[in-house]
Formats: C-alpha cells, structure tokens, sequence
C-alpha cells in the first residue's frame, strides 16, 4: 500500500509519489537553510573585514594617546551600606539606607581611607541623623546632602584629595 501523505492520485486514478519540489514542508525547509547560508557568507565576506580593519585601526594607537582623552580618575574607596533613623517628628519613623562611595586622589589616600573607615562612617551617620524626611525629598535635597557629607569628610581627609562623594544607593522609607 502506498504511503498517503507523499502520494496523490492524477485523473486516471492512478497514484504516484510526489516529487520533491511539490512537498512544502521539503521546499520552505530548503528556502530556510539557503537564506541561512547567505546571511552567513555575508556576514564572513562583507562584515567581518570590516570590523578587523576597524580593531587594526584602534590597535595601532598608543595607550598614552587613548589615555590622554580620558579625564582624570581618581581612587573609589566604599562605605559600605548605612542605615539611619531621619530625624523628625513623625509618629513612624523614617529610615534611610545609603551607600557612599567617595573618590580620593591617589592610592595613599584610599589607603588612609580604608583604615580610618570607622572615623568616615561615623561622620556620615552624624551628619544624615540631623536630617529629616523633608530636608531629602524637597528640590535639590540630595545635592545639598551630598555637598554637606562632601564637606565634612574633606575636613577629615586632610590635604584636599577627597574629589567627589557618589551614591550608590540611597532608599528612604
């Protein structure tokens, strides 16, 4: 007995196999993997040349020249996360939690950093404990916060080489 799916009878009665080229399942299958082919010859032929001729380009430059374009960065040290009470007279209290990351010049000074990181949570702690939930939410809060612990803590990093002062993470709640 013949197979049903691959056969058909013609006008005599007379059944005989599909070819090849009439089965679609066949056909789109082999339409699928010549498309596949052609994004991929492309892609070896016509991109890939490219994008070595572009890396060669890059490679070829100096590293002091590369450098030289990026602007000064100094040493992150973290603060890891502080959790306080806000001050106010709410009758729940609010809580903020926060992590600070401060940029310091040079390698001494983040060294300095790590090893009196008790001394800068402490600053921190203090100076967040005096503000409210008001004092944070309002237009510019958080920018006049961080100019305030900024302050603070290059009064305890002597010489000037606190740069900046980052948060990571601040919630309030």
């Amino acid at each position: 007995m013949a197979d049903k799916s691959n056969t058909s009878p013609d006008e005599a009665g007379r059944t005989h196999r599909k070819g090849w080229l009439e089965n679609k399942a066949i056909l789109l299958g082999v339409i699928v993997i010549v498309q596949a082919l052609v994004a991929i010859g492309l892609t070896q032929y016509v991109l890939v040349p490219k994008l070595t001729i572009h890396q060669a380009a890059v490679g070829n430059e100096s590293i002091a020249e590369i450098a030289a374009d990026v602007p000064q960065r100094g040493i992150m040290v973290g603060l890891e996360d502080i959790i306080v009470t806000l001050a106010g007279d709410a009758p729940r209290p609010h809580y903020l939690r926060i992590n600070i990351n401060l940029e310091v010049k040079d390698k001494a000074t983040a060294e300095a950093v790590k090893i009196r990181l008790p001394q800068m949570r402490d600053v921190v702690i203090m100076t967040l404990s005096d503000k409210s939930m008001d004092d944070l939410s309002k237009p510019g809060g958080k920018m006049n916060l961080r100019a305030e612990i900024f302050r603070r803590l290059d009064e305890s990093i002597s010489g000037g080489k606190l740069m900046n002062v980052y948060f990571s993470d601040l919630v309030i709640q």
